[in-house]
């Protein structure tokens, strides 16, 4: 490593520290804390490093760090701070990716939208780029050393301006980058400049980005990842029993939804063309979210990584796994392959794929795995229409786990809503037509699967919107929003009338929203093929008939939809 970082000026860092530590203390958490910052690089933008806010591009797609021979005094050069990049004229370019994170609550601080994940840390990366500068042919041209912080760190950039400050932060023992926007009203010097503590002697990881390429098959790690894939009928509360019960604070989570478009490709990741700064074209692994996450959990052992994929079955699973299908099958017990054991939840076997092993380990040869603290959970409905089946070889990799359709765990707000106006509950209503639909099983294909699920609506849905009443001197609500409409098109509409018009729209909109999602569903798609099971057919002969029923009616009689026997389960105290 170039220089002697024991010999290192440190009064610069443990200043700036300071000062960022006041500035930011509201980043630190279980995963963060200034006392383990080692290295500091602290740039102060101009206007060839910011954003052009109308354009969302900068002017530059790179900062330049250092072209000098000697960095400034309490300062290092680039290499101490990135020291595998050493400076080398054997060759004219490369670039490399590293691992970055950048904290929301700092984003929210700037200026930028508040925070919803449960996670503060976005993850991204930080390019590194190495070229010789004015070369003329004759010679080897300026070593420089840039970082290139295109759409990676766009959070920051959509939030700092000229002067403002982009800090990176090298942590002790982490092969990870940590980025943070400061503003200009707090002085952190100008210009470029990194420093580094004298704890960095006793850096394990000794700033080399050689730790990324470390080997990650003999660290600690959390062991127990699994394959879990939960099924049931839609609304049974799949996606709240993993958001409750799968994901825990300090889980990593990264979220999918498959569907028929969705490919190997997007999955796994594709070769696609790049432009650099000089406009030329290369072409590069760009690596998709199963092996993002992978290579985040592999440099992360310690903390618990999972990957939800929705609608498993809306796209071709089996098909979007493709060679790394055979990464599912996971070990059950410790397990020792040529000198090094895998913990539990590793994958039993490794695949060649050179392209995911360079952005995972840095070593295209590298047989890539699943690590033990990594876990997949995935949803799936098996009444849907127009889905892919999974087979057995795929199925059996997964622990499946049914979600029952009860109401046990179901918030009391929710179950026991009315209906609008109806007086019947929404748990009511579900089971006593999901018990219609179970017992017109010999009618109806899978029809345990087309019972509707516990959190088939949110409570926002069923709630009465109370202007949706009729005026004095109107018996129903139908005749008197067609009188409205009718003044309306004659153009001849006081402005009380054109209010109430409205309101009475607005009002229908939301009381439109059970029928639209649930009756039509009844209608559409659960008794498609014996209405008369439910509906009072005799009555009702069209969708539209229905829906224009239960929304102008009031109160018990919106069920008229139904037949007799259906309305008196609902009203057991009286007669329907």
């Amino acid at each position: 490593m170039p220089g002697d970082i024991t010999a290192t000026i440190t009064d610069e860092f443990e200043r700036y520290c300071s000062v960022l530590k006041s500035e930011l203390s509201y980043v630190e958490d279980g995963s963060f804390s200034w006392d383990d910052a080692v290295g500091l690089l602290i740039i102060q933008l101009k206007n060839t490093d910011s954003l052009n806010k109308a354009r969302r591009e900068s002017h530059a797609t790179q900062i330049q760090l250092t072209s000098e021979r000697e960095a400034a005094e309490g300062a290092r050069k680039t290499e101490d701070f990135f020291p595998t990049l050493t400076l080398n004229s054997s060759f004219k370019s490369w670039r490399i990716s590293i691992p970055a994170r950048v904290n929301l609550r700092n984003v929210e601080q700037l200026g930028g939208a508040a925070y919803t994940a449960l996670d503060p840390w976005r993850p991204d990366s930080i390019q590194i780029r190495r070229r010789l500068l004015n070369d003329d042919g004759q010679g080897n041209g300026n070593p420089t050393l840039q970082i290139c912080y295109g759409d990676d760190l766009m959070p920051l950039r959509e939030q700092l301006n000229v002067d403002d400050y982009l800090v990176i932060v090298k942590r002790k023992a982490e092969a990870l980058y940590d980025a943070f926007g400061v503003k200009s009203t707090v002085d952190l010097g100008s210009g470029k400049n990194m420093y580094l503590s004298s704890k960095a002697s006793t850096d394990s990881t000794s700033f080399m980005l050689g730790g990324l390429m470390a080997d990650y098959d003999t660290v600690e790690r959390l062991s127990g990842g699994t394959n879990i894939l939960l099924y049931g009928v839609p609304g049974s509360g799949k996606s709240w029993t993993i958001e409750h019960e799968y994901c825990h604070v300090g889980s990593v989570v990264e979220r999918l939804v498959f569907h028929p478009d969705y490919t190997n490709a997007d999955f796994i990741g594709q070769i696609l063309p790049v432009v650099d700064a000089e406009k030329q074209v290369t072409y590069e692994f760009t690596p998709g979210p199963f092996t993002t996450i992978l290579r985040d959990a592999y440099m992360h052992p310690m903390r618990e990584y999972i990957l939800i994929i929705e609608e498993v079955n809306r796209g071709n699973a089996p098909a979007i796994f493709g060679e790394v299908f055979q990464l599912l099958d996971r070990t059950v017990e410790p397990k020792t392959v040529e000198g090094i054991t895998y913990p539990i939840g590793t994958s039993e076997y490794g695949i060649t794929h050179k392209y995911m092993a360079e952005k995972i380990y840095g070593d295209p040869s590298h047989k890539v795995r699943i690590p033990s603290n990594l876990s997949i959970v995935g949803t799936m409905n098996t009444s849907d229409q127009n889905v892919f089946t999974l087979d057995t070889a795929f199925q059996r990799r997964w622990r499946m786990r049914l979600i029952e359709n009860n109401f046990d765990n179901v918030r009391a707000a929710l179950a026991n809503a009315q209906i609008l106006d109806t007086e019947v509950t929404w748990k009511t209503f579900c089971e006593k037509i999901n018990a219609i639909i179970v017992g017109n099983k010999a009618k109806m294909a899978s029809a345990e699967d087309k019972r509707l699920g516990v959190y088939f609506v949110h409570e926002n849905d069923v709630t009465f919107d109370q202007r949706a009443v009729p005026s004095e001197g109107y018996t129903s609500l139908l005749t008197e929003y067609n009188d409205l409409l009718r003044a309306e098109s004659a153009g001849d509409m006081p402005e009380d009338k054109k209010q109430r018009l409205a309101i009475i729209r607005e009002a229908l909109m939301h009381n439109r929203m059970f029928p639209e999602k649930v009756i039509k569903y009844l209608w559409d798609d659960a008794f498609k093929f014996n209405p008369e099971a439910l509906f009072d057919t005799d009555n009702m002969e069209s969708l539209e008939q229905v829906i224009r029923t239960f929304v102008y009616s009031m109160g018990r009689e919106r069920f008229k939809i139904f037949k007799p026997t259906v309305r008196a389960s609902l009203y057991p105290d009286s007669q329907a």
